[in-house]
């Protein structure tokens, strides 16, 4: 019979395999233990992670209403501030367009299909930047809303474009100035929602 390596642990059935077995038992409780306390530790902080998400955003200002996809945090003053840098001059060009033309349509066609031209140019222009915009869910529809009426005028506006005379060319300024009300009523709904954003209930 050879001697065991002094290396080699040498275990009969009723020593110390024994306390290998208890010993190999305790291990997994413990990591049983370890693993449902680390469990509920990880439930714990994800149940506080939204109100530290409201926590931060409130000191950032940000407005809840005003949170969208693209951006964690939108401030009122922020959304404002970008719909006022594209309406401002889109209504200074369109102010330019109507007087040209206003000043032609009794007498010259096409300085005054010209200037119909450019208020349609303009017009979806201003249709794409605001398009642009990344608006709250709350405030999409009165964008789109905005767009439509929008489009709906410059195609009016293009149809009178293609006017072959002056008084065919007239007969639709009574139609472009019930589709501008449209346009004017949309965007006064929209820019109320902005100054006073939608709150989380």
């Amino acid at each position: 019979m050879s001697t065991p390596s002094p290396r080699t642990p040498v275990l009969n059935r009723d020593g110390a395999g024994q306390d290998d077995t208890r010993a190999g038992k305790l291990i997994v409780m413990l990591v049983s233990s370890v693993s449902a306390v680390l469990v509920i530790a990880a439930l714990i902080y994800a149940t506080g992670t939204h109100a530290r998400s409201a926590a931060s955003a409130a000191a950032l200002g940000c407005e809840p209403g005003l949170t969208s996809e693209a951006h964690d945090c939108i401030t009122q003053p922020m959304l404002a501030s970008e719909y006022m840098a594209i309406m401002t001059p889109a209504s200074q060009q369109q102010n330019v367009d109507v007087a040209a033309y206003t000043s032609s349509e009794g007498s010259h066609l096409a300085t005054a299909e010209a200037a119909l031209s450019a208020e349609v140019m303009s017009a979806h222009s201003f249709d794409a930047s605001l398009a642009g915009i990344q608006f709250p869910a709350a405030m999409t529809p009165l964008a789109q809303a905005v767009i439509q009426a929008n489009q709906a005028r410059a195609g009016l506006l293009a149809e009178q474009a293609r006017s072959t005379s002056l008084t065919q060319l007239r007969s639709f300024d009574h139609r472009v100035q019930v589709a501008s009300a449209t346009v004017q009523k949309e965007m006064s709904l929209l820019l109320t929602a902005i100054d006073k954003p939608v709150q989380e209930g």
